[in-house]
């Protein structure tokens, strides 16, 4: 077994008599990928966070490279090496990639001015480490998704990262994306540093851990190594239930008028000529990236958005 770069013992915590945190055990080792699953609810913000020292454990301790720390903060944190990359990235919108990746540095060098040639040398640096090549210059609100995760990563990098964890890292990623995260993972991984991965996506948490933690209801209901788990096994110690895998064929009654009927739907420039029917016992699902008007679609449909053109018919009637 690798040497333990974070252990916690005995983590107890609780919010107004209601306890979100029961008895956590858990060690996390150098360059292994650790992934951490459980249904709304069941813990997992609240122990990334109190492993993180953003919130103050009420009971157990935290060992990080060998050193308890009585009273964690996230100061400390950063310090052994523990870095989070929650779901909005925690990253400055109005300044350049180089400076939200180069941010916190010392960079004055005992001047009262900013050195930015420094500046961007510590984000070429960074890049360089997970391979990639972005424009430092570009704003952050101008990258995609996917780049705001990469600098994410890179500033965690620039601030000696050991133990990464991603919360929900893929929920807006393409599988394109998800494939080119996961291949920097497994290269950071190769060059020692931890990771925990926190997904719902069953299927890529098989695909990418070597070790499963499993929460439910403010507890660790089992960990073990990759090898010991599939989904089925996943899902029920999640859920506490076991999920029949069935197969529903359903065919809409074609010959029954729609319920719902959608044609040519336009609204200024956020839907363009939509057209769908919705029949009785049939489910539709849209999707699409973000911002490709999935939500339009629905505020629209809600009456929520004005129409420039097109009609919505309910029951045969026009709405």
């Amino acid at each position: 077994m690798a040497d333990a770069l974070l252990k916690v013992t005995g983590i107890y915590k609780s919010f107004a008599g209601v306890r979100a945190l029961q008895d956590i055990n858990l060690t996390f080792e150098h360059g292994r990928i650790h992934c951490l699953v459980g249904e709304n609810g069941c813990g997992k913000s609240t122990l990334i966070k109190v492993i993180a020292g953003v919130y103050e454990r009420d009971a157990g301790e935290i060992i990080i490279n060998g050193k308890s720390f009585e009273h964690l903060s996230p100061i400390d944190a950063i310090q052994e090496g523990i870095q989070v990359i929650y779901q909005d990235f925690s990253l400055f919108p109005n300044l350049t990639v180089a400076e939200n990746i180069a941010l916190n540095k010392e960079l004055a060098e005992g001047r009262r001015f900013v050195n930015w040639r420094r500046v961007r040398q510590i984000a070429t640096d960074s890049l360089e480490r997970i391979e990639v090549d972005l424009p430092l210059d570009a704003l952050v609100e101008e990258v995609s998704v996917a780049n705001k995760q990469l600098i994410a990563i890179a500033k965690a990098l620039r601030q000696n990262a050991q133990l990464i964890i991603m919360d929900e890292p893929t929920s807006a990623l393409t599988e394109r994306e998800i494939r080119a995260l996961f291949a920097i993972i497994r290269k950071l991984q190769e060059r020692g540093i931890a990771f925990l991965f926190v997904s719902h996506k069953l299927n890529e948490v098989l695909e990418i851990s070597e070790t499963i933690i499993v929460m439910r209801n403010s507890k660790i209901v089992s960990s073990g190594d990759r090898s010991e788990y599939d989904s089925t096994r996943l899902i029920y110690e999640m859920t506490g239930q076991k999920i029949a895998d069935k197969a529903y064929d359903f065919e809409p009654d074609m010959s029954q008028p729609p319920l719902l009927r959608v044609e040519g739907l336009n609204s200024s420039d956020l839907i363009h000529d939509i057209s769908f029917e919705l029949r009785s016992g049939e489910i539709i699902g849209v999707t699409g990236l973000l911002g490709s008007g999935r939500t339009e679609l629905a505020l629209a449909l809600y009456g929520m958005l004005p129409i420039d053109s097109g009609t919505v018919e309910i029951d045969g009637e026009q709405v």
